[in-house]
């Protein structure tokens, strides 16, 4: 091989390099938006989502069959905790409504000859807020009244900009089962219609758009 023939060999590798990065990057891209997604157990995040803890600022709605004085609304106070007729102080932050009512039936034992029948749902959500961050039109904070999916979140942050890869969203949520990174593919939501990924999201859940 002449000096000529290296030169020219020099002079193409570059391009040879450039061009299989390409490919390589090509299949990269085709497999993450093509090819076998993240799989992720949704049907267990559903279950968790039924579980929302109440906080400060929440409104509950407190029914006990056959007994109008202890049925009402009330907000939970800062320090967590409510105040009924003759059950006195409930603390109600950080627990589930089945806690609640569970907690209300337990401390009206001791008033009441019958049990109690007691029912709490969550009437308001001022405790309630989510983050959007990334590749969205206004990344932030939000406080929406009621709880809103992964869907309705990237709404509220003004929808995705020019440049998001909006198959590889990643919802972060730390809750006392620990910290996850739940898989969200946009495509497979709105086009192939698995609305399993479309969670409602919890208090604190971040929703990341890359």
């Amino acid at each position: 091989m002449d000096v000529h023939q290296k030169k020219r060999i020099a002079r193409g590798a570059p391009g040879r390099l450039a061009r299989g990065c390409l490919v390589v990057l090509g299949l990269s891209f085709s497999a993450s938006c093509g090819g076998a997604r993240p799989s992720y157990d949704y049907t267990t995040e559903l279950r968790v989502m039924r579980t929302y803890t109440v906080g400060a600022g929440d409104v509950l709605e407190v029914r006990v069959w056959h007994n109008d004085q202890l049925s009402r609304r009330v907000t939970v106070r800062p320090d967590g905790f409510v105040t009924l007729p003759l059950v006195g102080d409930v603390a109600c932050g950080g627990k589930t409504v089945e806690q609640i009512a569970k907690e209300i039936t337990t401390k009206g034992q001791q008033f009441y000859t019958e049990p109690l029948v007691v029912s709490v749902e969550v009437a308001e959500l001022h405790s309630y807020r989510i983050y959007v961050l990334g590749e969205v039109t206004r990344p932030g904070e939000f406080t929406p009244s009621g709880q809103v999916t992964v869907l309705q979140a990237i709404a509220l942050a003004g929808g995705f900009t020019r440049f998001a890869a909006s198959n590889e969203i990643v919802i972060v949520r730390k809750d006392q089962h620990g910290e996850r990174r739940i898989p969200f593919a946009f495509s497979a939501v709105v086009k192939g219609g698995d609305l399993r990924e479309n969670l409602p999201l919890l208090t604190n859940d971040t929703v990341v758009v890359p």
